[in-house]
């Protein structure tokens, strides 16, 4: 749910018509909101944080005490594609343009990237975007996608910069929901939740190494931009009201207009730069 910033930053793109990227890299609740940007749907993703997931149907404790997901993404995404997704208009926007979805190998722990662009084909385009969002504590099960059993792409590759400079891109626009100066600790829940998926020694190395991937995320960051390439930042510039699964939404839209705000300032500083 603290996707809802980058909703926010991608609304803000839209109504400035700021759409001169070669590609795009989304992972997790940021590849679904890319989605809505490449298709030109403002305001789809503000309606989908605070209508679909604050669906009795999409989030339930007791669903998951009982056994099943904490979250619905079947639900979710089934729903997103019959109601929001234009097939035809995201071909046409892609042409030329590709669109890059995260997501982990349970069994090796390594990132598999999805390269989708205008000649793909969309069959399998939804079934991504879930892998790439679940969540092993949230979405019981891998998702399973040619011969290979995925889950949530922050596990592996939580900010794919490494990936873009590598496919050749040297000005990266990067849209957070922490803060510029935040790193993830050692957690005694992540630890606990690997000792749970014990059985899946790979994922739970991951879940256990959460916090050292994030941070060496943010190192690699630092040493591209010594190295040269142009990296912009956007990020909250204090912590969000929303945390992962927040279901309040006066504090959904409170962070939705933060998101918008600092979208909006970006760009309006790189149209003074640059005249």
């Amino acid at each position: 749910m603290r996707g809802i910033f980058s909703a926010g930053v991608l609304d803000a793109f839209l109504d400035k018509r700021h759409r001169q990227f070669d590609s795009y890299y989304g992972v997790s609740a940021g590849a679904l909101n890319l989605l809505s940007y490449i298709n030109n749907q403002r305001g789809r993703n503000l309606e989908i944080y605070t209508g679909a997931c604050l669906d009795p149907r999409f989030i339930s404790i007791k669903r998951h005490i009982k056994g099943g997901n904490l979250f619905d993404l079947d639900w979710l995404f089934d729903r997103i594609n019959s109601l929001y997704f234009d097939q035809q208009r995201f071909r046409q926007n892609l042409k030329g343009k590709s669109f890059n979805i995260v997501t982990t190998c349970s069994n090796t722990g390594y990132p598999v990237y999805h390269q989708i662009d205008e000649h793909s084909d969309l069959d399998s385009l939804f079934k991504i975007l879930k892998a790439s969002s679940a969540l092993p504590m949230i979405y019981r099960q891998p998702i399973d996608i040619d011969g290979r059993h995925l889950v949530d792409g922050t596990m592996a590759d939580p900010m794919p910069i490494m990936k873009a400079v590598e496919d050749g891109h040297q000005h990266i626009i990067l849209v957070r929901t922490r803060e510029s100066d935040y790193r993830k600790k050692p957690s005694s829940g992540n630890r606990l939740m690997a000792w749970q998926f014990r059985k899946q020694p790979e994922l739970a190395q991951l879940i256990k190494q959460q916090y050292r991937i994030y941070n060496e995320a943010l190192d690699q960051i630092k040493e591209l931009k010594q190295q040269g390439i142009r990296i912009t930042e956007i990020a909250p510039q204090s912590k969000l009201a929303c945390t992962r699964s927040t279901r309040n939404r006066t504090r959904l839209v409170s962070d939705y207009h933060r998101g918008y705000s600092e979208g909006y300032a970006l760009l309006n500083q790189h149209i003074t730069t640059t005249e």
